[in-house]
């Protein structure tokens, strides 16, 4: 019998760092969820909290329209890595050895009513969703605005460039903690999100590609999160903002065209791995990579994205190639302009 992943059980996993404030307004967006009352069991893991967040989600529990677990850590240094992969862990237990879905969003986001039925929907196909990520309030012109949809736009160019099947336009580039969805036996196998301060969320989205696993950046899939700048880890997104919300001096940004030619290498290396081993050693030449390592990498890997991930990755990109934003943005429309035939005599 093939279950539908409609049918599928879903556990959300919250990490909560005194968000008593905040959390009912995210019990309000869970409670208007589409998937419809007990659909889902949200886990919330309390990560140290000295405020009234464990008391305000004891009291709201038993009439919320779907089950509530709750566990807790003592108090510690912030490290957003070892609370989410709690949260988690907790949804695990609830999901037991069955097949089923499991998601994460953060204490001070807001998904949208659909969140849990698109990113259900996404999962009949892939392994990893990543949806969009949206800041309640974007200030028009400030630097972090003008950033977000400077890398949307580098991303939709990289995506023309180098396109994935399962990925496909539109698509975005977030790939943040606020809106991740695995199915369940995925995320057990990648061994779940590493205790890191920060970046917890990249990294492990990094090691699913690299391991073969179908990733998704769904633009379907929404959260809106605050635009707080006093955040709960150090380094994370409220740090971003409280630098470029209000900053005069323009973020720097990786040169699109540097960009631009490391997507045009990952996919030459994409469509080598998908030719079979006589290309992959033909790029191996083209780009003065050793044979053996890329033959040896191409017939480990189970997918074409699995081979760019780790011999191409982004962070080969250049961290000295950069460029004030405004001239990146200028850049970037150049790059994206078509340009005249020339002519032929």
């Amino acid at each position: 019998m093939i279950c539908r992943s409609e049918d599928l059980p879903v556990a959300v996993g919250i990490p909560v760092r005194d968000e008593a404030d905040r959390l009912p307004r995210l019990l309000d967006a869970l409670c208007e969820q589409s998937a419809g009352a007990g659909a889902f069991t949200v886990c919330f893991l309390l990560d140290g909290c000295s405020d009234d967040s464990e008391a305000l989600l004891r009291a709201a529990a038993p009439g919320l329209p779907f089950d509530v677990k709750l566990s807790s850590l003592p108090r510690a240094e912030p490290n957003a890595g070892r609370a989410r992969h709690g949260a988690m862990e907790m949804c695990l237990e609830v999901i037991g050895p069955q097949r089923g879905i499991v998601l994460t969003t953060d204490g001070d986001s807001l998904p949208e009513p659909d969140w849990i039925e698109t990113t259900r929907r996404a999962l009949h196909d892939v392994d990893v969703v990543a949806g969009h990520i949206e800041r309640n309030i974007r200030l028009t012109g400030c630097w972090r605005t003008r950033l977000e949809d400077y890398l949307n736009a580098l991303h939709s160019m990289r995506r023309e460039v180098d396109p994935i099947a399962w990925d496909a336009a539109p698509s975005h580039p977030s790939l943040g903690g606020a809106k991740l969805g695995f199915r369940a036996d995925v995320y057990r196998a990648l061994g779940g999100f590493p205790a890191y301060v920060h970046g917890e969320d990249t990294a492990l989205i990094s090691k699913a590609r690299r391991e073969g696993y179908r990733v998704r950046h769904d633009p379907a899939v929404r959260v809106l999160t605050s635009n707080r700048t006093a955040g709960r880890a150090p380094g994370g997104l409220a740090d971003e903002l409280r630098v470029q919300l209000h900053s005069d001096l323009p973020p720097l940004v990786a040169d699109p065209a540097v960009c631009l030619r490391h997507y045009r290498l990952q996919a030459a290396l994409r469509r080598a791995h998908e030719a079979g081993p006589a290309a992959v050693v033909a790029a191996a030449r083209r780009f003065g990579y050793c044979e053996m390592h890329l033959t040896d990498v191409a017939r480990e890997v189970r997918t074409s994205d699995a081979f760019v991930e780790i011999i191409a990755p982004a962070d080969c990109v250049g961290r000295s190639d950069v460029l004030r934003l405004p001239a990146a943005e200028e850049a970037l429309r150049e790059l994206q302009t078509p340009q005249p035939e020339t002519a032929v005599a």
